[in-house]
C-alpha cells in the first residue's frame, strides 16, 4: 500500500502527493509517489490472474515485453493545477499514449498532472472478463482544511479500439445542504471553474472513484488505459484555503479478472 501524502506551503500551495494502492486479491495496482522536494518513487502496475491469462505491457507493439509487473518513471511532488490549461497539453493522439509524459512545472520541480498509460492484453486461448475499479481511502484527513479527495480530478481513458481516445472525467460529488429537508443533496462538480463543464461522473462512494466492467476480451485483444490525476486549484473546497498539512490519500486501480463464461470452442485460439 502506498500513501498519497501532502505537505504544502500556504503561498505556493505546493502539494506533496502520493497516489497508490494495495492489490486486494485483484490484478492491477497503480501507485504514484511524491516526496518532499525529492523525486517520487515510481508508479507500479502489478498483475495477478485468476483463471484468466492477461498481461501488462507498456507499448502496443507486437513484440512488447509482456509482464506481470511494470515500473514507471519517477516524478517530482505535486502542485495544484488549473484544469483549464489541460487541453493545450492534451492533444488527443499524443496525450493518451505511452509516448507522452506527465505535465511538470516550468522549472521541472513539481508535477502539475500525473498520467500513466499501459495496456492489458489477453495472451490466453479463452476470452476473459474483468472488473476494474479505482479505489480511494483517506487515512489522515486534515482537521481544519479540505480533504485532498475533495479537489482530486481523475480522467480515465479506456479504449479497445486503439485509434480512439475516449475518456471520462470524475470528481467527488458536491454536497448542498437543503434546509427544508435537513439533508445534503449530491450534485456533479465542475471539471475546473464554474464556467467549465460538469464532470462525467461522481465518485461511486467515499472509497471508490469509478468502476468499469469489461466482458469477453478475446485472445490477443488489447485495451489501452490512461489514468490522469490532478489536484484542481479552482475547486471551491480549495479556493481561499490553506493547503492541508498531513492529509493523505490512497488511490489504487484494481482489476479482478477471470475466464469469460463461455467455452474455449466458442472462442477459438488465434494461430501463431
Amino acid at each position: 500500500m502506498v500513501n498519497l501524502s501532502l505537505i504544502a506551503k500556504r503561498k505556493a500551495k505546493k502539494i506533496v502527493a502520493v497516489v497508490g494502492a494495495c492489490c486486494l486479491g485483484a490484478c492491477t495496482v497503480i501507485g504514484a509517489i511524491a516526496l518532499l522536494g525529492q523525486k517520487a518513487a515510481p508508479l507500479t502496475v502489478e498483475l495477478n490472474n485468476s483463471g484468466a491469462k492477461l498481461a501488462l505491457c507498456e507499448t502496443s507493439a507486437v513484440e512488447a515485453d509482456k509482464r506481470t509487473f511494470l515500473l514507471a518513471k519517477n516524478a517530482p511532488s505535486y502542485s495544484e493545477f488549473n484544469g483549464n490549461a489541460l487541453p493545450q497539453y492534451e492533444k488527443v493522439t499524443e496525450f493518451d499514449s505511452e509516448l507522452s509524459e506527465s505535465i511538470l512545472s516550468s522549472d521541472k520541480k513539481s508535477t502539475l498532472v500525473y498520467k500513466y498509460t499501459f495496456y492489458v492484453t489477453n495472451t490466453g486461448t479463452n476470452a476473459a472478463d474483468y472488473l476494474l475499479s479505482l479505489n480511494i481511502s483517506n487515512p489522515n484527513r486534515s482537521a481544519n482544511n479540505f480533504d485532498l479527495a475533495d479537489i482530486l480530478r481523475v480522467r480515465f481513458y479506456e479504449n479497445s479500439d486503439l485509434s480512439l481516445h475516449n475518456y471520462k472525467t470524475y470528481a467527488k460529488a458536491t454536497q448542498t445542504y437543503d434546509e427544508e429537508t435537513g439533508t445534503y443533496i449530491q450534485g456533479k462538480e465542475h471539471i475546473t471553474d464554474m464556467d467549465s463543464p460538469l464532470v462525467d461522473g461522481n465518485f461511486v462512494s467515499n472509497k471508490v472513484v469509478l468502476e468499469s466492467t469489461i466482458k469477453g476480451v478475446l485472445p490477443q485483444a488489447m485495451i489501452r488505459y490512461t489514468f490522469v490525476f490532478w489536484l484542481e486549484g479552482n475547486d471551491p473546497d480549495s479556493e481561499g484555503k490553506e493547503a492541508p498539512v498531513g492529509s493523505s490519500l490512497v488511490l489504487g486501480v484494481n482489476i479482478s479478472a477471470h475466464e469469460a463464461e463461455q467455452s474455449s470452442e466458442e472462442v477459438p485460439p488465434q494461430e501463431e
